[in-house]
C-alpha cells in the first residue's frame, strides 16, 4: 500500500505522504517505537490546539489513533504544501533579513503560549543526559543534571529544533513543522537550541570550499540578524540564552549526529569535565 501513497516530504525521523485531500500522513522510519509515535501525535494536537501555526491532527479510525502500514507507524495531519524556508533563502539569499524577521517573530510567537498537555523541558533534558551517560564518567553526568537544575523551569511553549528547514512557506503562511521534541519549559534554552544549530549545522557533503564558505558566512549573517529580532521583542538577555549552550550540547549528543560527536564530547568535557 505504501507505494502507492504520493511522498511529498522527508525528514532524518520521518516521510511524508498525501493521504486523501488535503490531508498528509507522517510516517516515522522504521524501528520507532509506537509509544513514541503516539506521544509525538499528542504533542502536534496540543500544538495545534493552542493555535499555534502548526499542522492540525486528524487521529485515525484506530483504538489510539495512529495509522500503521508496513510495520511503520504515523499519524495523519494538515497536507502543507510549499517550500521550506531554508529552501526559499537558497533560491533567494536577498530575503535573508525579512526571512530572520520572520523567523524571529514566528519563535516569539511559539514562546508567547503555554501550550497544554506538553513534557517538561526539564524533565526531557534530564532523560537525554541518562541516555549519553554512558560515554562520561559519573561525575560529569552529576554536573550536567545540576546544571539543568540550575535553569529556569519556565511554562512556555519551546518547539525543541526550531530551524528554517522546519518552518514551510506555504500559501497560507508560515507553517512550523516537526514538533515531536516540543515541550513546556525556558525559552532561552529552546534559542540556544537554535543558536547552536546556526553555528554548527552540518554543510552537504562534496561542496567545494568556496561554497562552504559561503554557506558559513550566510548562516552568521542569518544568525545576527535573527538574534536582533528575537532580543527585541523578547524580555531575555543574551547572557541568558549563553547560559544554557554546555546543556544544548549535552543533549545534542542524544541525537547521535556522527559529524558532531567529537566537537560536542570537546564542549562538554571542558565544561563539565
Amino acid at each position: 500500500m505504501l507505494e502507492d501513497l504520493e511522498r511529498v516530504g522527508q525528514g532524518r525521523t520521518a516521510e511524508i505522504f498525501g493521504w486523501g485531500s488535503g490531508r498528509a500522513l507522517r510516517l516515522s522510519r522504521e524501528g520507532a517505537s509506537r509509544e513514541g509515535v503516539l506521544r509525538e501525535m499528542r504533542i502536534s494536537q496540543s500544538v495545534s490546539e493552542a493555535g499555534l501555526p502548526g499542522p492540525a491532527v486528524y487521529p485515525a479510525d484506530s483504538e489510539d489513533g495512529l495509522v500503521e502500514i508496513g510495520g511503520r507507524i504515523g499519524f495523519v495531519t494538515d497536507r502543507v504544501d510549499g517550500p521550506s524556508m531554508l529552501d526559499e533563502l537558497s533560491a533567494m539569499p536577498w530575503r535573508l533579513w525579512r526571512y530572520a524577521r520572520l523567523f524571529a517573530g514566528l519563535h516569539l510567537t511559539i514562546h508567547g503560549t503555554s501550550a497544554r498537555g506538553l513534557p517538561s523541558q526539564r524533565q526531557r533534558f534530564h532523560r537525554v543526559a541518562d541516555r549519553v551517560s554512558e560515554r562520561f564518567v559519573p561525575e560529569i553526568i552529576a554536573r550536567i543534571h545540576a546544571s539543568i537544575d540550575d535553569m529556569p523551569t519556565g511554562d512556555r511553549t519551546c518547539h525543541g529544533d526550531f530551524h528554517p528547514d522546519n518552518v514551510l512557506m506555504s500559501s497560507r503562511g508560515a507553517v512550523v513543522v516537526d514538533w515531536g521534541p516540543a515541550t513546556l519549559g525556558c525559552p532561552a534554552g529552546d534559542v540556544a537550541w537554535t543558536v547552536y544549530l546556526f553555528r554548527n549545522g552540518g554543510v552537504p557533503p562534496g561542496k567545494p570550499r568556496w561554497q562552504r564558505l559561503v554557506l558559513a558566512l550566510f548562516r552568521r549573517l542569518f544568525l545576527a540578524a535573527y538574534r536582533r529580532a528575537y532580543l527585541h521583542g523578547s524580555a531575555l538577555r543574551w547572557k541568558d540564552i549563553e547560559r544554557w549552550e554546555p546543556i544544548v550540547a549535552a543533549i545534542r549528543l542524544g541525537d547521535g549526529i556522527p559529524e558532531e560527536h567529537d566537537l560536542l564530547v570537546r564542549r562538554i568535557h571542558e565544561h563539565f569535565g
